[in-house]
This record gives structure tokens, C-alpha cells and sequence, in this order.
């Protein structure tokens, strides 16, 4: 089962890139358990401040979602529960796009750990 794990550095006002894109999973599977986890460094902001769009294919599983808050000497992937923001399985009967992209909407610069696990 992959997981593809990154570190954003996202500027105040900009939107991320896709997450998936360029890597192996850029496309999936019908059938492919998509899991999508993420924190932020706030720094003192509210994490209501930075947000996720997930979508797959043309179906929106979140839109302008509130990113959690890295707790400081919390562990960090896509299996800790308070850091999951999506788990869905891809229902399109063709290749499958999952796109993931995060918004920073504060004065400074963030940064935003994701995890993405796909598969069963």
C-alpha cells in the first residue's frame, strides 16, 4: 500500500500544487482506497486560515476544508484519526484523478504536512 508523504511550504495567499501530481498515483484504479491527512503549522493563526480541496475526477469530496493544527509532539501520518480529513474509495469506472490542493489564506507563509495513502 503507497503513501505518498510531503512537506508544503505554501505563501501567504497561494494555493499548493497538486499533491499527486507527477508521482505514480497521479491517476488510480477504480476501486482504490484514497486516504488524505494533513496538518498545519499555524503559528499562532487559526487553522480555519489554511484549507483543502479534494477532488476526484469531477466529484468534490472537500471543499475549502479547514486543515487541522500540528500538535506538537504528535505523531504525524495518515493513520492518526485527527489528522484525517478525507477517506474515500475511487467509484469512476475509468482511471481515476484524485486531486489535492491546499490554500493559504494568512499573512505568512505555512507549512503543511500531507499524507496520502491509496490502496486496500
Amino acid at each position: 500500500m503507497p503513501l505518498v508523504k510531503k512537506k508544503l511550504s505554501v505563501a501567504s495567499g497561494a494555493t499548493s500544487d497538486q499533491v499527486l501530481q507527477g508521482t505514480t498515483y497521479e491517476y488510480v484504479d477504480p476501486g482504490t482506497r484514497i486516504v488524505v491527512s494533513a496538518a498545519v503549522d499555524t503559528a499562532g493563526t487559526a487553522a480555519a486560515d489554511t484549507t483543502m480541496d479534494f477532488t476526484v475526477n469531477n466529484a468534490e469530496f472537500a471543499k475549502n476544508a479547514s486543515v487541522s493544527t500540528l500538535v506538537t509532539g504528535e505523531a504525524f501520518g495518515w493513520n492518526n484519526t485527527g489528522y484525517v480529513m478525507n477517506d474515500m474509495v475511487t467509484t469512476g469506472q475509468v482511471r481515476n484523478r484524485p486531486v489535492i490542493t491546499f490554500t493559504n489564506n494568512t499573512a505568512a507563509t505555512r507549512t503543511i504536512d500531507v499524507a496520502v495513502f491509496i490502496g486496500g
